[in-house]
């Protein structure tokens, strides 16, 4: 159990006020302009979905190592919800905190903002503290709260802002207002009317006999409710009573009105799909039709350039905040089975023992 956590819930630091002046300013125009640019637009597609689903899941598929309490802690679920915050927020954090059972419990917060404590010297982030803000069901959780309480993990940051996660769709904006401005193209399109046009004479009655109903009448009630069944129309080549000279040049004929995408939208929509996939670190393979051959080097790829990496700096967050030694480990001996086969063929043709290039080729155990 970490010592560096209160036993009790901590009240909250005196809130301390500064003067932005013109580094808030700074900071309020450079969130600004992110936000024109539609960034957010791009959280809502199909791509950003499958990027931040499959990092969840891999994420909650980890096996943790490390002490029993740590491992109630940093359970499937918590994991899940940090392998999808990087992609969508670009940042995690969770408060650290002692449950009523004397567990540690890690807390997901919905937003924060860090501060520089009074101190002398570089600005050190061990040196920060946070105003986060944590939700329940009905009710919200504002706290100040030093570094050591908080486990932050970033996709990615600047040197001028490391206080702040980006995740690809923002070091990537341009490609992801791209992703957004087609897809969104094609809803509007989709979003269209849909009907089938009938051409029919005007409604009212035949000239000069105030008494006769609409001669199209029962054909509109008709076709209002066929719901797909067949309908018997009269033939209109007698120009409904009116001779042939008022008949249309065509009988009865229905006309499609709905969605047409142009060809080179849905081109550009399946390419940014592709692009926002590969700035999120995943291959455009794994969602394709490709075949089973390079959906399985797809996937091996993306585990060892993206999952595990994203891993090890999770795995150090972790250790570093809860004082103890964590490790996340994922079971790629399927992912990975072709190649290992592979290395374990050339060592053995290289004059190494069966038994050490099983090992070395990680087809076995090293307590084999």
């Amino acid at each position: 159990m970490p010592s560096h956590i209160p036993q009790t819930a901590p009240k909250a630091a005196p809130e301390r006020r500064e003067a932005g002046g013109g580094f808030t300013s700074s900071i309020v125009a450079a969130i600004e302009a992110q936000a024109a640019q539609k960034v957010a637009d791009a959280s809502a597609t199909a791509a950003t979905e499958a990027a931040a689903g499959a990092l969840s899941r891999a994420f909650a598929a980890a096996e943790v190592d490390g002490p029993s309490w740590a491992q109630e802690t940093v359970n499937p679920v918590w994991l899940a919800q940090v392998g999808r915050s990087l992609i969508r927020e670009g940042a995690s954090l969770s408060v650290i905190d002692m449950a009523a059972d004397g567990m540690v419990d890690l807390t997901p917060a919905a937003f924060w903002n860090f501060e520089t404590l009074d101190v002398p010297g570089a600005p050190l982030e061990r040196d920060w503290s946070a105003r986060v803000t944590t939700y329940g069901p009905s009710s919200s959780y504002t706290r100040l709260l030093p570094r050591g309480r908080l486990v932050f993990v970033r996709w990615g940051t600047s040197p001028g802002t490391r206080y702040r996660g980006q995740g690809p769709l923002a070091w990537a904006s341009i490609t992801a207002r791209l992703m957004a401005e087609a897809e969104r193209s094609l809803a509007d399109e989709a979003a269209g009317p849909l009907a089938q046009i009938i051409a029919l004479p005007p409604a009212g009655a035949p000239a000069g006999d105030d008494d006769e109903p609409d001669p199209t009448m029962m054909l509109r009630a008709d076709i209002g409710k066929a719901r797909g069944k067949g309908v018997f129309v009269e033939t209109t080549a007698e120009g409904f009573s009116e001779g042939r000279a008022a008949a249309p040049q065509k009988d009865w004929m229905a006309n499609r009105l709905g969605p047409s995408p142009p060809e080179a939208v849905v081109a550009l929509a399946k390419d940014s799909f592709a692009r926002t996939l590969a700035a999120c670190g995943a291959s455009p393979a794994l969602w394709d039709d490709s075949d089973g051959t390079a959906k399985r080097e797809a996937l091996r790829q993306w585990y060892l350039g993206t999952v595990q990496p994203l891993a090890r700096i999770l795995e150090r967050e972790l250790s570093d905040q809860l004082a103890a030694p964590i490790k996340l480990r994922f079971d790629l001996y399927n992912v990975d089975l072709a190649g290992r086969a592979q290395a374990f063929q050339k060592l053995v043709a290289g004059g190494v023992a069966v038994t050490e290039a099983l090992v070395t080729a990680g087809l076995l155990a090293d307590d084999a």
